[in-house]
């Protein structure tokens, strides 16, 4: 009896466990145009949300509090406003891993949050939104942010950041409770009287706020927002929708994320997180529940959003704050750190000469002219002040990194400066916990990217109606597809706006048989020295598909014409599956240091080794954004051999890679965990933990095929109409080239799949 029983009890464990593999399935699919969710940047900016309820404003100010860890650390605050008449406290600041402002709202403070409750659930609808017509919300929604010290504040601070940041720099506004109605509003008021665009809003527990014309006027204009809502957290229920009233009754904007919670003997399993329709009152969502949850309130995916106590409204600030601080006639309190003067020390990337002059950052361009002497004792006292001297201390026997500066004059400042610009490099190899965050959305996004590039179908990709062309891809203009016939070699370039990001996807060789080409692939010697990079070791093959075919000048022309034609603030994605994540490894490495690009990112998927440790380390260096994902038992991760009895001599992996296993119950996957490894590149808790000895898994990644109709020939098929955008060289290597912005219409076109061509 007791063994049927446990039985019982795992099967319906494995029941609950498949639905969790629901959850892709709800955030892949976007059947319009609305955003896509993103759940990385929702466990972000859920400690974002919960860091505002800090109520020791010095900590908060530096962020060093406990809760200014984890995903936000390194976020640079600009202002802090604590009105007191209102017990309101915001803060303003700027998170560069995510290119965007950061605005925090904590909202009102009651004595009792079950007060606070019961007093919302009769809030009425008394005041029309301006110049909304018919549009309805409660003027205590609407005061806290508009009639306060909160939006001037808000407003003067994200003014001095785009000054300094730059103007194309991204808004994110969140809060939480009553912070998340003053987060909404805040997001509509940027919109409409501000003038901005990059808007986005993602609150959590958010109460309504207004009536459905407000929530129509609201979705229309500020679309990129999700409002995400806690199994049965009582708030978003409040104040309450009558369905029988309609168009009198509060009424949510969409887009709700429902999480709901599965549990066992009052242990969490897991959370499903369920992207509602887009009426803002999903009746499947949190409304298919009685809200009847405070602890669900203050609880967002394991994060705290509550204060010490609920019992007063006090902050805590030293003496050491009062040059940052001032007060108004009403007593409220702002922090204000002064932007002007501040330069790209902190965070600097790379560097390169330039007609006699050092250009010392990315996105910030400061530039360091070797005739100024006293910029350069600025520049060492700087370095000083962050305790460089301790870490040269610690990395100086690092041998196998070298940066030379090469100077044509002032030989003894040159080596000065050399100095300094290798404490730079080293101290970005060492960067364990500011490395770049892994975004699973964005994984999920490009690996659709890559299965495309696979499609032999010419027309179809370029016009973008492959049956592979859709989903989170939807909306992707190509600009260019290459096809190297002599070496079977296919990529495309192409924008996405959803994104703001060029994309480029390699397929890589294409060989007669998938099986000969892994068994060659053990054998692969490191036989060529990367150019201008001492002691690091590539094979030729991997570095001759990008570097000596006809890929590369026509994958570089391509961005720059869309850079031109889109802006030269536009990210760079680079993306490939096997072979072609080799060639995206090594175009990326190459727009960073030959193109001089700063925005570089790059994801692969089941990529090879292509050098050894010492190229690794290079690479991790200048391209630091890059992730290689890999499938539980792929072999051709594994491949060149790793000899662990002799690392200098070996191939060896750069970071960072994140490792994608499965868990399975009689042959059925129920769901994939995905791990982020460690930064050496090598981490034997992941891939190298099992044996790779799976094709199956290197031509599958989150369910999408990666591989071509056929592994029997390289052919492809195009349609007269594409004739207009083709051209062909010497060799017969085919381009279809797309001007841009586009101007044609071939996307209506019936394409007639004739001229097949056999390469």
């Amino acid at each position: 009896m007791g063994q049927k029983r446990c039985f019982f009890l795992l099967a319906i464990f494995a029941c609950l466990l498949s639905f969790s593999c629901g959850r892709s399935v709800l955030k892949l699919k976007s059947d319009d145009d609305r955003p896509v969710y993103n759940h990385t940047l929702a466990i972000t900016l859920v400690e974002y949300a919960s860091a505002v309820y800090e109520s020791d404003l010095t900590k908060l100010f530096t962020w060093t509090c406990e809760r200014c860890n984890g995903f936000t650390k390194d976020f640079e605050v600009i202002e802090i406003i604590f009105d007191v008449e209102h017990c309101l406290q915001a803060y303003v600041g700027v998170a560069e891993d995510l290119n965007a402002i950061i605005i925090a709202f904590r909202g009102t403070q009651e004595h009792s949050i079950q007060n606070w409750v019961s007093d919302l659930f009769w809030k009425q609808l008394d005041l029309n939104y301006p110049d909304m017509p018919d549009a309805m919300v409660h003027h205590g929604f609407y005061s806290a942010y508009h009639n306060t010290t909160v939006r001037p504040a808000v407003l003067d601070a994200i003014k001095r950041a785009k000054k300094v940041y730059g103007a194309n720099i991204n808004i994110i506004v969140t809060g939480h409770s009553m912070g998340g109605a003053m987060a909404s509003f805040c997001g509509l008021d940027l919109v409409v009287n501000e003038g901005e665009e990059n808007v986005q809003v993602m609150t959590f527990g958010q109460p309504r706020v207004g009536n459905a014309a407000f929530a129509s006027y609201y979705s229309l204009l500020v679309p990129n927002t999700f409002r995400i809502t806690h199994d049965r957290d009582m708030v978003p229920h409040l104040p309450p929708y009558y369905y029988h009233f309609p168009q009198k009754t509060y009424h949510h904007f969409p887009t709700e994320v429902w999480v709901k919670e599965f549990s066992f003997s009052n242990f969490v399993l897991f959370g499903l997180e369920k992207v509602c329709d887009n009426t803002g009152e999903d009746p499947t969502c949190s409304r298919s529940v009685r809200g009847t949850s405070i602890s669900d309130h203050l609880r967002y995916f394991g994060v705290e959003l509550m204060c010490e106590s609920w019992r007063q409204c006090s902050i805590v600030m030293n003496q050491e704050m009062e040059r940052y601080s001032r007060k108004d006639s009403k007593g409220n309190i702002f922090l204000s750190r002064n932007l002007a003067g501040m330069g790209c020390l902190r965070d600097s990337v790379l560097w390169r000469k330039k007609k006699g002059s050092l250009i010392l950052c990315g996105r910030k361009r400061r530039i360091w002219d070797k005739r100024d002497v006293s910029s350069c004792w600025q520049f060492l006292l700087v370095l000083f002040h962050l305790h460089v001297v301790e870490v040269i201390m610690e990395l100086l026997p690092l041998e196998s990194l070298s940066v030379r500066l090469q100077m044509d004059q002032d030989r003894e400042l040159s080596e000065v400066m050399g100095t300094f610009f290798l404490l730079f490099a080293v101290l970005k190899l060492k960067s364990d916990d500011g490395r770049p965050v892994y975004n699973h959305t964005l994984a999920i996004t490009l690996v659709e990217y890559t299965s495309a590039v696979y499609m032999s179908d010419l027309s179809e990709l370029f016009t973008w109606t492959c049956e592979r062309c859709n989903g989170l891809t939807k909306g992707f203009e190509v600009i260019e597809i290459i096809v190297d016939v002599e070496h079977c070699l296919q990529a495309y370039v192409g924008v996405a706006k959803d994104l703001n990001a060029i994309i480029i996807a390699f397929r890589g060789t294409q060989e007669h048989s998938i099986q000969n080409w892994v068994s060659d692939l053990f054998w692969k010697q490191l036989d060529l020295n990367y150019p201008d990079m001492p002691d690091a070791m590539v094979h030729h093959g991997f570095y001759s598909a990008y570097h000596n075919t006809t890929v590369r000048p026509a994958v570089l022309d391509a961005v720059k014409r869309a850079k031109k034609s889109y802006g030269a603030n536009l990210n760079i994605m680079v993306t490939g599956h096997s072979m072609g994540g080799a060639m995206a490894s090594f175009c990326a490495l190459d727009l960073v240091v030959n193109e001089e690009e700063e925005n570089v990112q790059v994801m692969t998927f089941g990529q090879p080794r292509v050098g050894n440790a010492a190229f690794a380390s290079y690479y991790n260096l200048l391209v630091p954004n890059t992730f290689r994902i890999i499938h539980d038992h792929d072999i051709v991760p594994h491949l060149p051999p790793y000899y662990h009895l002799f690392p200098q001599k070996t191939y060896h992996h750069f970071p960072t890679e994140v490792w994608v296993t499965e868990l399975s119950v009689l042959n059925i996957v129920i769901r994939g965990v995905e791990k982020v490894c460690d930064n050496t590149g090598e981490d034997p808790t992941c891939s190298r933990s099992v044996m790779g000895s799976s094709i199956s898994d290197h031509l599958t990644y989150f369910g999408v095929e990666l591989m071509g109709e056929t592994w029997r020939q390289c052919n492809i098929v195009m349609s007269h109409e594409m004739e207009n955008y083709s051209r062909k060289d010497l060799k017969g290597n085919i381009f279809l080239s797309r001007t841009v912005p586009s101007t044609d219409i071939i996307k209506t076109k019936s394409i007639s799949k004739t001229g097949i061509s056999s390469l």
